[in-house]
């Protein structure tokens, strides 16, 4: 018997290592082929996106001037442009330009957009109309970005801070 218990272990190893394998072979995660046209596809698809989102803040802002037209009939209701905009000014005449890099979503390349747009404080930010802002988004380079990272929200605190006089972070 001594003998018989002493040659039988191989049998449950030998069965286990298998099952082992399969399990292996069953939920080892497996690398993803690299496709490049998989790849080009998403970037087209992401690329409409964020085309169709600048469209849309273009198409409110169109719908609200509209809106705006009919309300006000037989009042002068020229569309607004940022050359005609009071919030936009060619040279920052509040002292200081703000830091608008503490806004998410504006960088180096938005903030220097943004200053040859006229855009120089928090406040002007705060205070756009949804025309204005899809006057300023036609001329980004990426579109609903304003919207997306919800500019203007963050641009009022920033601004109330600065107005107080108390200092940003």
């Amino acid at each position: 018997m001594a003998w018989f218990a002493s040659h039988l272990w191989i049998l449950p190893v030998l069965g286990f290592l298998p099952g082992l394998a399969a399990g292996w072979w069953i939920w080892h995660p497996r690398p993803r082929p690299e496709d490049p046209d998989l790849d080009k596809e998403l970037a087209s698809l992401r690329c409409r996106i964020e085309e169709s989102e600048a469209q849309r803040t273009i198409l409110r802002a169109r719908v609200l001037e509209l809106e705006g037209q009919t309300n006000g009939a037989g009042q002068d209701n020229a569309p607004e442009t940022v050359e005609s905009l009071p919030l936009f000014a060619a040279d920052p005449e509040e002292g200081e330009p703000d830091d608008l890099k503490q806004i998410v979503g504006i960088g180096p390349q938005l903030e220097a957009i943004l200053h040859d747009l006229g855009i120089y404080y928090f406040h002007q930010i705060a205070s756009w109309t949804d025309s204005q802002v899809a006057e300023v988004e036609a001329r980004m380079p990426f579109k609903g970005r304003i919207l997306r990272d919800n500019w203007r929200g963050q641009a009022g605190p920033l601004a109330a801070q600065r107005q107080n006089h108390q200092p940003l972070h």
